[in-house]
């Protein structure tokens, strides 16, 4: 009975096993369905998240639309009143350079800024070596249409053009080009534009030195008033002009006034330099003469007022790495413009040399010539012996017969009338870029004549040298 119980328990154990094994394997099935249901939910809670990103992104990105679309129409309407308004195309630039210059033989060290001549209000504007076009400040408005016409108008208060050529104008120039038949490259021109002349521009913010070259300030002329046609074809630029020379129109005095001249420039840009360019330059026509008759110093020697004149020039440029070199030559004849009444005859030559050092500083060295002997001297207008509030042009640049003392009176009187001085100028300096807009110049310059014809202010007497020192701080945008 014993055996029998045993042998049940034992069968009973055996049949039970796969059941225990069993329960074993649901538990284990348990726990995997328990760590999935674990895994979705991590897995939609991922996906809600992610769904509330895109749902914040999509609402960031129709609102970011929404203010591109407000952003977009308060830009139309600004576009819309700027072409209505006309500042479409404009670009407005300008500059402001005050200077300070010592004068040796003038006895004279002065800030210069926007002054007349020789620093009288009410006295006549005289174009001197040591009072031309630095001291200044212009503003300048350039306007392009959509069909290609160009605009250009630019004031400069006592220091343009306009200040020499036409009483007190603050104009320097104002002139169109006007696309012919839609050819942007051939253009119609007309107006007050400045002299096209030389290697050196007008103001301090496009050239290196304070100072302007001998054949610039002297043997060069001012601006024209006319009309005319410009052409660019390839590497080349050709400009002509029939026109008033330094003159808006013609008066004297109900003498007539029908006296225009012909002028040209031609320009290659050259190949194969960082830049570089020549320029030919002429001029056949009518010129102002302000000259009186030597006879009696002061009826005019020419009833219109002007005489014929022909003036050429050659110039160029080439800039290589921290090189430039920059020259030019000229000639030119005017009748009746000369110290003795007869035909004024000048030549010249001017170069430039410059080095950058570094990026920001550039020194330059400038020699000049200019021959002005024959008949005593003369210049494009006539020989201009005259005076602004005390200072004699020829006394203070250089030109005319000369002066020697007369050993029985000990006065200064003039020499042969039929020669003239030549006249040379060194000019050493440097610039340095303070900042983008605003450049720091300082230069000294030594000018010779062969005759004694600079007054020395402090005796009266004359002398054939003077030395001049300039610092200027030019700003410009």
């Amino acid at each position: 009975m014993q055996h029998k119980f045993r042998l049940s328990v034992l069968t009973l154990a055996l049949g039970l096993e796969p059941m225990f094994a069993l329960a074993d394997t649901n538990a284990d099935i348990l726990r995997e369905i328990e760590a999935l249901k674990a895994k979705v939910q991590q897995l939609e809670a991922q996906v809600k998240s992610q769904q509330v990103q895109i749902e914040e992104t999509q609402k960031a990105t129709a609102e970011a639309g929404q203010t591109a679309d407000r952003a977009d129409v308060q830009i139309s309407g600004v576009k819309q009143t700027m072409e209505m308004s006309g500042f479409k195309g404009l670009t407005i630039t300008g500059m402001i350079a005050p200077a300070y210059v010592y004068n040796q033989a003038q006895q004279s060290g002065s800030f210069v800024f926007l002054n007349r001549s020789n620093g009288s209000a009410g006295d006549s504007s005289i174009y001197n070596y040591d009072n031309s076009y630095f001291g200044s400040a212009y503003i300048s408005f350039a306007k392009e249409t959509e069909d290609g016409t160009k605009w250009t108008l630019v004031l400069a208060p006592d220091r343009g053009s306009g200040a020499l050529t036409n009483g007190s104008s603050i104009v320097h120039e104002a002139s169109v080009s006007i696309p012919l038949e839609g050819d942007k490259n051939t253009r119609l021109i007309a107006g007050q534009i400045p002299d096209w002349e030389g290697y050196e521009s007008t103001w301090g913010n496009q050239m290196k030195p304070i100072t302007h070259n001998l054949l610039f300030d002297f043997a060069e002329l001012t601006s024209y008033t006319g009309v005319g046609i410009d052409m660019v074809r390839g590497k080349w630029e050709v400009k002509a002009m029939l026109a008033n020379m330094n003159s808006p129109r013609y008066y004297y005095d109900g003498n007539g006034g029908r006296a225009p001249a012909a002028v040209f420039r031609a320009d290659y840009a050259i190949p194969g330099y960082d830049n570089a360019g020549v320029g030919f330059w002429g001029m056949v026509g009518k010129l102002p003469n302000t000259n009186v008759n030597p006879a009696d110093g002061t009826t005019a020697l020419y009833r219109t007022g002007t005489s014929s004149a022909a003036m050429f020039e050659v110039d160029g440029f080439v800039t290589k790495g921290d090189w430039g070199y920059y020259g030019q030559v000229g000639y030119g004849q005017q009748t009746g413009a000369a110290y003795n009444g007869d035909t004024a005859k000048w030549w010249g030559l001017s170069g430039m040399m410059t080095y950058n050092f570094s990026p920001r500083f550039l020194g330059f060295a400038r020699a000049d010539y200019l021959n002005n002997k024959k008949n005593g001297g003369g210049l494009p207008g006539g020989y201009m012996n005259v005076s602004s509030a005390g200072q004699s042009f020829n006394g203070v640049n250089g030109f005319g017969p000369g002066y020697v003392r007369d050993p029985l009176t000990g006065e200064w009187v003039t020499t042969d009338g039929n020669s003239g001085a030549n006249r040379y100028a060194l000019s050493l300096g440097m610039n340095y870029l303070y900042n983008q807009s605003t450049t720091l110049k300082l230069e000294y310059r030594y000018d010779r004549a062969s005759r004694a014809t600079f007054l020395n202010t402090s005796d009266g007497s004359y002398r054939k040298y003077n030395n001049l020192l300039a610092a200027s701080v030019v700003v410009s945008f």
